[in-house]
């Protein structure tokens, strides 16, 4: 049974950076010798007006969603401005949550300057819901969602495939030549590869891809309380550290494991990927090609902050159309 009704509260929680801010680049600068080149680049935490699409999306796309919950460090991004044009329904469904109030019992690892460890954290949200969808702030929705395309009889569905674990987990495995302090990438395979060692997991891996993440509070909470000192180790890092895991990739493995999760082999994801290496123009056309497929229900559009001015604009106005609704008016089915 596909269903947009709520069978149980469900709420998004965005994390969101604006890295061009005067303020966070002055609290960035005074760690920044602490990490190397990679996890500082500044492409990481730049922003482009990106989150006013995924809200928008999320309020099109996915209208079961209770609230919309965005995580930031002493920023307040444009659409929380622009929100006192909409009408009260869809303002209050929009809370801004400071990373003082997650890392309320942890402020000594403040301010972090790393995703790896603010995800560790997304279960401390005052007054989240069991059910939660996690959108990082370059992921939309661009079809009509249901609540059967995140969580099946109350377990979160993950999409993607299961793979080998890699030969030799030589970025992580200590009884390897390789030190693993010296590791200069922090790949999203490794990271996921490493999260379902920790899980117990010794010949294969569920990898998966850049999309929005389903999941349960409840599976942090018994995950992380039983080992407080896995999860402070993870949150000391202010920038990514090869000697952390995927926080979410983790839960959702130790959830595997536990049969409190569904697999899907459906990834219904169109994922660009934009470097200088790169034609520019093919995100605008994998965008286009995206909102013509009706199996696609997931964009990931990463990096567009290195775009020309040209081809950002023309990518914008796709986004805009896609996202397009009038914010103004309640819902009349409310």
């Amino acid at each position: 049974m596909n269903s947009t009704t709520n069978q149980f509260p469900i709420d998004a929680v965005i994390t969101w950076v604006d890295g061009t801010d005067p303020s966070f680049l002055k609290r960035k600068s005074k760690y920044a010798d602490q990490s190397n080149m990679e996890s500082i680049n500044p492409t990481r935490f730049n922003e482009v007006g990106e989150l006013n699409f995924v809200v928008k999306s999320i309020f099109k796309y996915a209208p079961f969603i209770r609230n919309i919950v965005i995580l930031t460090d002493a920023q307040t991004p444009e659409i929380i401005n622009a929100s006192k044009n909409w009408s009260k329904y869809y303002q209050n469904k929009i809370q801004l949550v400071d990373h003082k109030e997650v890392f309320r019992d942890h402020i000594d690892v403040l301010p972090t300057f790393n995703s790896l460890s603010i995800e560790a954290m997304l279960y401390k949200i005052k007054g989240l819901s069991e059910h939660f969808i996690y959108f990082n702030d370059d992921v939309f929705l661009i079809k009509p969602t249901t609540i059967e395309d995140w969580f099946v009889d109350g377990l979160p569905v993950i999409r993607g495939k299961w793979e080998p674990l890699p030969h030799r987990l030589w970025y992580k495995k200590i009884d390897y030549w390789f030190n693993p302090s010296k590791l200069k990438r922090f790949g999203y395979k490794r990271l996921q590869a490493y999260a379902a060692q920790l899980a117990g997991y010794t010949k294969r891996y569920f990898r998966m891809y850049h999309h929005p993440r389903a999941l349960l509070k409840s599976q942090f909470e018994t995950y992380f309380d039983h080992q407080p000192h896995l999860l402070k180790k993870q949150i000391s890092y202010r920038f990514r550290s090869p000697e952390q895991f995927n926080p979410y990739g983790l839960i959702l493995h130790a959830s595997l494991l536990n049969k409190q999760a569904i697999t899907s082999s459906k990834l219904q994801l169109s994922e660009v990927t934009y470097s200088l290496k790169k034609n520019p123009k093919r995100v605008y056309r994998k965008l286009v090609k995206a909102a013509a497929d009706s199996t696609i229900l997931f964009l990931n559009l990463q990096s567009l902050d290195l775009l020309e001015a040209s081809e950002l604009h023309k990518v914008i106005n796709e986004l805009d159309v896609l996202t397009q609704m009038d914010l103004t008016a309640t819902p009349t089915n409310v």
